[in-house]
């Protein structure tokens, strides 16, 4: 019988890398099925999605200021998530070697913040996208962040590429944004700039981080008040009333342990003076705690 721990397992006890895949996967699960959901009732699929990817105005940010953080876990075609969880994973795995899961999780989300934004700027102010409006999905902004702050912690990493061989992490960052700064006139011009902007947040953050500034700490108090208020709201645990002449106070185990221990100590006493005077010889004090201590064992 399928259960939903089936699903929120491997969530809960996988890692924050981990996570952030799951979360890019299930989103595009979700999303296939609603594309095919909405089509068969006719309705505009186009149009929910639009509404999740990242505009290059502000004037069209302002209405879907959400879509700031959507666009960052949103991939429509399986190859473009493909490529983009291997990177995470690959580098993700780099990055947690070197600054914590939580700084992970912060810098994802600062990388394609930053990214976002260089994006908008880029198409507001550069005249080459004068008169031009793009729309952005994707973790890549997000991954160039991610990759850039591995290769300031780590250059000379060597990584063994297929095809290639052995390469400094050092060569990877710089032939990947070499790549976006060639790739910013193309048909993913938009892409492209936010690979930038996630390179830019990258660097950013390592430089501040050595100066004892951490830019990833308000996402982490963000993430973990949210978390809390999650699992006040669903994890609430059902209590059942029961009727009884006996009140139930539910302790700790040490406490429970170091009880049960002290009720046995009293035991053996009562039992030992009962071996050697008999039954009567006990105090009506002894047979209460007797009677007692039976009933809790």
């Amino acid at each position: 019988m399928f259960k939903k721990e089936f699903i929120k397992r491997p969530f809960r006890e996988g890692n924050t890398l981990m996570q952030l895949i799951y979360i890019n996967v299930g989103t595009f699960v979700i999303i296939q099925v609603l594309n095919v959901v909405l089509r068969l009732f006719n309705i505009n699929f186009q149009t929910f999605t639009d509404n999740l990817m990242l505009p290059s105005s502000f004037a069209t940010l302002w209405q879907t200021p959400w879509t700031i953080i959507t666009y960052m876990f949103l991939h429509f075609k399986f190859w473009h998530l493909f490529f983009n969880m291997l990177c995470l994973y690959w580098f993700g795995q780099i990055f947690v070697q070197n600054f914590t899961k939580k700084q992970l999780t912060g810098l994802y989300l600062l990388g394609g913040i930053v990214g976002g934004l260089f994006y908008i700027l880029c198409y507001r102010y550069l005249p080459y996208f004068s008169y031009k409006f793009s729309i952005l999905c994707g973790a890549s902004a997000s991954i160039t962040a991610l990759i850039v702050a591995a290769a300031f912690a780590q250059p000379n990493m060597p990584l063994r590429l297929l095809f290639i061989g052995e390469i400094k992490l050092k060569f990877i960052a710089i032939l990947t944004v070499l790549i976006s700064v060639f790739g910013m006139t193309g048909d993913n011009a938009g892409g492209e700039i936010a690979h930038l902007g996630g390179a830019i947040a990258g660097w950013l953050w390592f430089i501040t981080l050595r100066k004892g500034k951490d830019l990833t700490m308000p996402f982490d108090k963000i993430i973990s008040f949210s978390v809390n208020i999650f699992d006040k709201i669903f994890n609430r645990k059902k209590t059942l009333k029961v009727t009884s002449n006996r009140d139930y106070h539910y302790k700790p185990d040490e406490q429970y342990n170091m009880d049960r221990k002290k009720n046995n100590e009293k035991m053996d006493v009562i039992l030992d003076k009962i071996r050697k005077s008999g039954y009567a010889s006990l105090t009506e004090e002894d047979r209460k705690e007797l009677f007692d201590i039976s009933g809790k064992l």
